[in-house]
This record gives C-alpha cells, sequence and structure tokens, in this order.
C-alpha cells in the first residue's frame, strides 16, 4: 500500500512538473503528452500494468502527436512485459502473444529508428517466436548501420531459419560469403549457407546458387571441405561426372572449376 502511494506522488509530481496544476484531466499537450509517458513507465516498472497503459491512451489516440512513436513502443513494452507474466503455455500466455504480432508489425511499419532500437525489437521478436518480424528488423538495423551490418544479416539468416525459410537464410549467408574478405568466414558462411539452402531447396537449387557464389570465391576450390560438399551435392543432383571432375582436379591438385 506504502508503495502504491509512493508511485502516486511521483507520478503526480511527474505531471505537475510537466504542467498539470490539479484539473481533472491532461491537456493533451506535449508536455502533457511527455508526463504521460514518464508515468507510465513509471507504473509498469511498479507492476501496474493496466494503469500504464491507461496513461498511454490518450497519446495513442493521436498519430500526429510528437510522442506518439515513443507512446506505440511504451504501449509494446507494457504488453511484452505483461505476457512474460504468464506461465509458460498458458491460455492467458497464448492469448497475449497474439496481442503482440500486430502491435510489434506497427511498430517495424513505422520505421525510422536508431539501429539499436531496431535490434532490441528484433530480439524481442524472436522471443515472441515472430522469426519473420525478426529478420525484418535485423536486416533494418543492417541498413541503418552498415558499418555493423555483418552480425546484424546473420542474426536476420538465423530467424528467416527459425521461420522455416532455410533457402532464404541460406541465400543470406552466401551473400556474406561472397562479400567478405575473410576465408574462415567465407567458408563458415557458405557450408552453413550450403546446407540450409539444400535442406529447404533441393540439391539441384544449392548446386546451382553454390557454383555461382565459388564463382566469386575460386579460392574456396582448394579447400577439400569445400570439394567433397560439391562433389556430395552434384552427386545428390543427379551429376555424377561433374563430381567426378571435381574428385579427380582435387586429387590431382589441378585448379577446380565451378563452371565445369
Amino acid at each position: 500500500m506504502l508503495f502504491a502511494v509512493a508511485v502516486l506522488a511521483v507520478i503526480l509530481a511527474v505531471a505537475w512538473q510537466y504542467g498539470w496544476h490539479g484539473g481533472l484531466g491532461f491537456q493533451e499537450s506535449s508536455a502533457q503528452a511527455r508526463a504521460r509517458l514518464q508515468s507510465a513507465r513509471l507504473l509498469l516498472d511498479s507492476g501496474q500494468y493496466r494503469a500504464a497503459e491507461a496513461q498511454l491512451a490518450p497519446v495513442l489516440r493521436d498519430p500526429r502527436s510528437r510522442l506518439f512513436r515513443a507512446a506505440l513502443l511504451a504501449r509494446w513494452h507494457i504488453e511484452l512485459t505483461l505476457a512474460f507474466t504468464h506461465a509458460p503455455g498458458s491460455a492467458p500466455r497464448r492469448r497475449a502473444m497474439q496481442r503482440l504480432r500486430p502491435m510489434l508489425a506497427q511498430l517495424l511499419e513505422e520505421g525510422r529508428w536508431p539501429a539499436a532500437q531496431w535490434r532490441r525489437l528484433a530480439q524481442e521478436a524472436f522471443a515472441i517466436g515472430a522469426y519473420a518480424l525478426s529478420a525484418q528488423a535485423w536486416l533494418a538495423a543492417a541498413r541503418r548501420d552498415p558499418a555493423a551490418a555483418r552480425p546484424d544479416q546473420e542474426a536476420a539468416a538465423r530467424a528467416w531459419a527459425a521461420d522455416g525459410r532455410s533457402a532464404r537464410g541460406g541465400r543470406l549467408l552466401l551473400s556474406l560469403a561472397a562479400h567478405s574478405h575473410d576465408p574462415v568466414r567465407q567458408k563458415a558462411f557458405f557450408l552453413q549457407g550450403m546446407g540450409w539452402l539444400e535442406g529447404d531447396g533441393g540439391a539441384i537449387a544449392a548446386l546451382s546458387a553454390g557454383r555461382a557464389t565459388l564463382a566469386h570465391l575460386p579460392g574456396l576450390w582448394r579447400d577439400h571441405a569445400i570439394v567433397l560438399f560439391m562433389a556430395r551435392l552434384a552427386l545428390a543432383a543427379g551429376q555424377p561426372q561433374r563430381a567426378a571432375r571435381w574428385l579427380d582436379a582435387a586429387l590431382q591438385r589441378r585448379p577446380v572449376g565451378s563452371r565445369r
């Protein structure tokens, strides 16, 4: 009880600071909207989720408000926090998760978030099983912060794979391999991407994508693991002669051509 009273006192102090002077309602100026946002955060921290949402409601009714986007984020964090208070697998948890997805989609549609916010949304999307939205947010972070794009793109590929679209994640990893200057990463991205692509798209599609990628990375043909992988893939795709040529070239230490 004393804690609730203390929280209420802080909320009143915040509201007074931003221009509320004892009226029965907030006038929806920017200052009052800021007061509502701060009050909502305090209520969230104290576990009063529905009271926090009630503070945001007037701001969320005005998409023209400069604080509308901040209110959307605040509502998202309230609902996300509330969802995880329910027991895993319970009906209330499932219903809460269903409410979260359209809120998250709206946040992604708003766009123009800083890279750090995109990454946080991507992580939160993955946590609730919204893998396609997670991939979308990771790629948005990569576009917003190109200097740090590689880890974001890797995370996007994992999200696509978790969503059951391994071929899409695999193609993204092949693109990372083709643009990497690190032979270790080239090999790792290539093998992981090819494995996903084969598993989801089949051997023929994977073989075509692998040959196209290796045309940009001819140095990988010197790696026996790559040659063996491609030869096995060629056999699975019904192209034993191509597999034999690659294996023979590797044994004879001759250059292996991706177009042969």
